[in-house]
């Protein structure tokens, strides 16, 4: 997509704001007329060596937990529902068909699942265990870890 100055420095100015690539996507829909996807203004940004802003999460004081209540909540579970607390992606060699990239993961808790990237963007994930939902984290560090592999050199 060509941009003109003006609206690679009206895209600037919304990232130093601290809005989010979806805010991004919505704008250059809206104000420039142009539908993007998700992943297509992800590379825009790439494009145009513009990076988000990184805020810190300032904690809940509701939900902060105190070191001894976290270790009274844990002991009560048995060891064996404990995952290893890693989240590993593998990247398929041969893509699966109707996509773009795909490949596996395995959860903290042993649970697998096939992943893919269809070829408008869209992330998608078939676990092995049906009705199987990842925690939160484990969904997090899955979406670091394959981001981390995608921008490895050699993809």
């Amino acid at each position: 997509m060509n941009l003109s100055d003006e609206q690679k420095q009206i895209i600037a100015q919304h990232l130093a704001d601290g809005e989010s690539i979806a805010d991004i996507q919505r704008l250059v829909n809206s104000e420039f007329g142009v539908a993007m996807t998700f992943m297509e203004t992800r590379f825009l940004l790439d494009d145009l060596n513009l990076e988000l802003k990184k805020e810190e999460p300032k904690p809940d004081p509701a939900e902060t937990v105190k070191p001894e209540e976290a270790i009274s909540e844990t002991s009560d579970i048995a060891d064996s529902n404990l995952g290893t607390g890693t989240v590993t992606v593998e990247i398929d060699k041969i893509v699966r068909p109707g996509s773009a990239i795909s490949g596996t993961v395995t959860f903290s808790d042993g649970v697998t699942a096939k992943w893919y990237v269809d070829q408008m963007g869209r992330l998608g994930l078939d676990p092995s265990q049906e009705d199987y939902q990842p925690s939160e984290s484990d969904i997090q560090a899955f979406q670091m870890e394959l981001q981390a592999k995608m921008q490895a050199p050699g993809l």
